[in-house]
């Protein structure tokens, strides 16, 4: 059996110690250290028992595709969603929600985390 260069171990070590650090999920560093205090759209529905947790897709039929579009894209004027993390895309339903951005949606915590988890990349 043929040894591993030093140059490749230490590049497999380096690659395999970003990869194991548990306390950030991609969400999270992609999204920025705001979502450090909010918690993610999965914690959210996972503190509900499962016959309370709605379903991202009928959520999404229901109050966002109108608007939004079959894939996200954004109809007329309203914004496309598509390309955003479930962070992201929950980070902004919750502006939406407290009208901070255009318009203002009537949608639960549980709802938007749901959505966010459907319609997020």
């Amino acid at each position: 059996m043929r040894p591993i260069p030093l140059g490749l171990s230490l590049i497999i070590i380096a690659t395999l110690s970003a990869c194991g650090d548990s306390s950030t999920s991609g969400d999270k560093a992609q999204t920025g250290p705001a979502t450090a205090s909010a918690p993610g759209p999965w914690d959210t529905l996972a503190a509900l028992p499962p016959e309370d947790q709605p379903y991202g897709l009928d959520v999404y039929t229901e109050k966002c595709q109108s608007c939004h579009g079959n894939l996200g894209q954004g109809v007329d004027k309203n914004p496309p969603i598509k390309g955003l993390t479930s962070t992201a895309l929950q980070l902004k339903l919750l502006d939406y929600r407290a009208a901070k951005s255009q318009g203002k949606a009537d949608l639960s915590d549980a709802e938007i985390a749901a959505v966010a988890i459907y319609a997020g990349e």
